[in-house]
């Protein structure tokens, strides 16, 4: 799963055989992250090596076909070039 943070903007993932998700922008981590799970924020921010701040971002997909199912095998199909990268909504 590693190269899904290097996917450009309308990149589509599949999930399974079934469903489709097209990758619309990044996520930035915020204090709503707490929300979700006590806590969560402090697990999503980092330190760089020279101390900046890393914020470790999610992906926003639209669907753009079907529902999953859990355990469904995930593939990614990269849009024609020119490959534009994600900008952090």
């Amino acid at each position: 799963m590693s190269t899904f943070w290097r996917s450009p903007r309308g990149a589509v993932l599949k999930l399974g055989t079934d469903v489709e998700l097209q990758v619309t922008g990044l996520r930035n981590p915020c204090a709503q992250t707490d929300k979700f799970q006590p806590d969560l924020l402090e697990a999503v921010l980092g330190k760089g090596p020279d101390g900046e701040l890393v914020r470790k971002s999610g992906i926003m997909t639209i669907v753009l076909k079907g529902g999953g199912a859990p355990g469904d095998a995930i593939s990614i199909a990269f849009p024609m070039p020119p490959l534009l990268p994600l900008e952090v909504l």
